[in-house]
Parts: structure tokens; C-alpha cells; sequence
């Protein structure tokens, strides 16, 4: 006997009803695959890239050049001009405020000026262009407009003054801030706080009116807007019948913490290195002298330690006098933080000053001052060749090609010919500082610098939308 199901007569639609039910309908199944979609799809779809905002500027061959050349001290007159290129025209030139041009002929020219000049070489002869200054026993270098210098060892009493000056080479204003430092340390001078000089102007401060102080002072001349030529006179004017000498600061690119001083004379003078230390440490310097044939720690001279932010001077005239002095052509500076430095020779009649100068690796150049003149050269930092060529004033090779090598912890010292009026230096395989002494009625120095032979061209482009 069959038995009777159990299930009610409805339920098999009942069933089908609830299944209805708890099926996800279209509706609801679009509502979560479309987002699921659309999220898959931007994954896949690369970012564009963003456009870099600006570009780095690149590189050209050198074209435009500018030297300012400060103006005169008593019988410092004649203004040298060369270009290592040897190309012949006309530059244009700015004496004080009045537009000039000058001729050059077989690469070289001169000429007298009082006021400041401001010398301008484009085209072929902007590369190799320098200039200097020099006569009465004084003789500076041209400086390029730069937008920081250094000055160590500067005066500001009445026995040593110093006037820095800032030439502006150009049309529009130019803007600079100079921070001064003395052995104590930072001083405030508001007058030397965002100095404007208008365009095609100069303007001098005597440091001794500004910030009277009988220390040692250390210049940092900082240009914000525009462009700057910066020099710096030095005057030290002793108690009694000694007459005042004077003479052009060099100025330092940059404090270093190894630093080489080429170019110290040879005859007896009172000899001081001032040494500054701007930072916000304590910094320890040792000296050492440089021969041809060594680098050596002179006897009876002991570490030097600097506090922070002073300047300090060391009376170097017991160590730099006969058999000390023989055969020494530079100093170096280890120090453990970066510093600046400048050496004071002073005779009774002459005031030389030198500073620390810049490594250069190529090709560096000097228009040359009357007198006998000598190649300093030191701190190579590997073995390498040094290769002078000099020209008179007629453009005329007087030496085609002097080859001298040069190796680490030594100096060289190369004479120069009298009659030669510019020079160039070439330092292959390796870099090395170089100066140049002049003996003509008095010591002067002039550190080198490396020649630029690129400039830099902005990279302008539309705005992208």
C-alpha cells in the first residue's frame, strides 16, 4: 500500500517562490559589477607623466664675457687686456660712466685709466679674456662679476684700514648683502645689510667708518640680485715715520678645509696669516710650508685653533726669515672645517697679499703686469704637466711651449719673461693652484682662476596645458 505524500498541494510553487526570492536580481548585479568594472579599467590605463616644470639649462659655446677692473691706487694706471684666442677687435669697455671701446691687436692691448673699467669681450673674444691693473708697486687681477667673494685679513682701525667696493657692470640694479666677522665673532653692521648699487654705478665703504674695530676682519660679499664685481684696498698705515703702503686684496671663492697659499715672495718681510673660521664650530688649522721638493711642518709653530665664527692672526715672521724662508714657495692649510685665509708681507716700503686660491684643472690665463714675473705652482693632486705660453705686447710668442711636471706635496716655481704681457697656464692630469708673483717696485700676487670655456643658456618652453 502506497503511502500518502506529505508534501501539501502548493508546495512546489512555494519553493520556486522562496528561490525567486534570494536570487540577486539584474539590477542588483549591475549595481556591483559596473564600479568592479570601471576600477579595472583605470588599473589598466597608464598615468600620463606630468611635465617636469623646469629643465636644467644647457651648455654653449662661451661668448660673452665680463672683467672689471677696480679703480686706480697712487700710480697703478695701466689696464692690460688679453685674450688667449690672439683674436683681433674691439671690445666694449665702460670707464666710470662713460661708454669706450678698446682694439685688440694679435690678442693684446693697454691702456691708462684712473676710474674703474668695465671690459666686455664677445664672440671670439670672449674666451681666454682677462685683464689686470697694475703700476706703482701694486697690481691686481680683473675679476669677473661673481656672485659670492670672501675677503680675509681686512682692517678697520686707524693703523689698518680696508674700503671694499662694489662695481655693478650692468643697466639695472644689483643688490648684496655683507657679512663681516671679527676675532670675537659675527658683527652686526646694518649699513652693510642689502647694499643697492643702481646700474652702471659703484659704491665704496671705508671699514673703519662702517664698523671701526682693531681685529682682524673676514668679508663675505653675498649678491642677491644682479651681478657684482667686489675688491677690497688694504691700507696698513704704522705708528711713527714709516710711510702708509697699500695694496688690492684677493679675494677667496670659498672657504676649504685643505687650502694652499702659493706665492709668498722671497726676500725679508714681517709676514702674518690671518685665518677665519665662519662656521658654527670649533675648527683646529695646521701649517705646513711647500718646497720643491716637500711639504713640512715648520719648528717651533704650533696648531692653530679657531672658535667659532672668528678670525685670528699668526705672526709667521719667525718661521718665513733666512734659512726658514729659503726654498719655500707656498703654505698649506689642513683644517678640520672649512676656512679662509689670506698672507700680509709687509716691508717698510711694500705691502704684498695673497690668499688662498682655487684648484684649476685646464686651462687658466693672466694679463701680466710690468716687471719680473714668476709661476707658482702647488697642490697637485697627482702626478701631471704644467705647459706655460706667453705673448708680448705685439701678440708675438715669447714662450711657444714650457713644459714642467708637477707632483703631490710639492710646489714649481716658472719664471716668466719680462717683456711677456699675457700668459696661460695649462694644468693636464691633475689640478693644482696657481699664482703668479710680480717684483716691480714692490711684491704683487695674483692667484688664477680656471677659464671658463662653456656658458650656460636657459631652457625656456611653453606652458603646457
Amino acid at each position: 500500500m502506497t503511502e500518502p505524500s506529505t508534501s501539501a498541494p502548493g508546495g512546489g510553487r512555494r519553493r520556486a517562490a522562496e528561490t525567486a526570492r534570494t536570487r540577486p536580481s539584474p539590477v542588483t548585479i549591475l549595481a556591483v559589477l559596473i564600479p568592479l568594472l570601471t576600477v579595472a579599467a583605470l588599473a589598466l590605463v597608464r598615468p600620463a607623466e606630468e611635465a617636469p616644470s623646469s629643465h636644467a639649462p644647457a651648455e654653449a659655446p662661451l661668448d660673452r664675457v665680463t672683467a672689471v677692473c677696480p679703480a686706480r691706487l697712487p700710480g697703478a694706471d695701466e689696464i692690460r687686456i688679453g685674450t688667449t684666442t690672439l683674436g683681433s677687435g674691439d671690445l666694449a669697455l665702460r670707464v666710470g660712466r662713460q661708454d669706450d671701446t678698446q682694439t685688440l691687436s694679435g690678442g693684446v692691448a693697454s691702456r691708462t685709466e684712473r676710474q674703474y673699467v668695465v671690459i666686455n669681450g664677445s664672440g671670439e673674444l670672449a674666451p681666454g679674456l682677462v685683464a689686470s691693473r697694475s703700476g706703482g708697486g701694486s697690481a691686481t687681477g680683473c675679476d669677473q662679476p661673481a656672485p659670492e667673494r670672501w675677503f680675509t685679513g681686512a682692517g678697520a682701525s686707524a693703523e689698518h684700514t680696508s674700503t671694499l667696493t662694489l662695481i655693478n657692470p650692468d643697466r639695472g640694479p644689483a643688490v648684496a648683502d655683507v657679512t663681516v666677522w671679527d676675532g670675537s665673532g659675527l658683527v652686526d653692521v646694518p649699513g652693510l645689510r642689502g647694499v643697492r648699487v643702481p646700474g652702471g654705478r659703484s659704491t665704496s665703504f671705508d671699514l673703519s667708518e662702517v664698523v671701526p674695530n682693531r681685529d682682524a676682519l673676514a668679508l663675505r660679499v653675498s649678491v642677491s640680485r644682479g651681478r657684482l664685481a667686489s675688491s677690497v684696498v688694504d691700507v696698513v698705515d704704522p705708528v711713527g715715520r714709516d710711510r702708509p703702503v697699500r695694496e688690492w686684496l684677493p679675494a677667496q671663492a670659498a672657504p676649504a678645509s685643505t687650502s694652499y697659499v702659493a706665492g709668498i715672495g722671497t726676500g725679508a718681510a714681517d709676514r702674518t696669516l690671518t685665518l677665519a673660521n665662519p662656521g658654527d664650530s670649533e675648527v683646529r688649522v695646521t701649517l705646513e710650508l711647500v718646497s720643491e721638493d716637500s711639504e713640512f711642518a715648520p719648528s717651533g709653530l704650533e696648531e692653530v685653533t679657531l672658535d667659532p665664527a672668528s678670525v685670528n692672526e699668526v705672526d709667521l715672521s719667525g718661521v718665513l726669515r733666512g734659512r726658514g724662508l729659503a726654498g719655500v714657495q707656498a703654505l698649506r692649510l689642513e683644517a678640520t672645517g672649512p676656512v679662509t685665509a689670506s698672507l700680509r708681507t709687509r716691508t717698510p716700503t711694500d705691502l704684498a697679499l695673497t690668499s688662498a686660491g682655487s684648484t684649476i684643472e685646464g686651462a687658466a690665463a693672466v694679463a701680466l703686469p710690468a716687471g719680473a714675473k714668476r709661476i707658482v705652482v702647488t697642490g697637485a693632486t697627482a702626478p701631471g704637466v704644467v705647459t706655460l705660453q706667453a705673448w708680448d705686447e705685439d701678440g708675438d710668442a715669447v714662450v711657444r711651449e714650457r713644459r714642467v711636471e708637477v707632483d703631490p706635496a710639492t710646489a714649481a716655481r716658472i719664471r716668466v719673461p719680462d717683456d711677456a704681457v699675457l700668459a696661460q697656464v695649462l694644468v693636464e692630469r691633475t689640478g693644482a693652484v696657481v699664482s703668479v708673483e710680480v717684483s716691480d717696485r714692490g711684491l704683487s700676487v695674483l692667484p688664477l682662476s680656471q677659464l671658463g670655456t662653456t656658458s650656460e643658456v636657459a631652457d625656456v618652453r611653453p606652458a603646457q596645458r
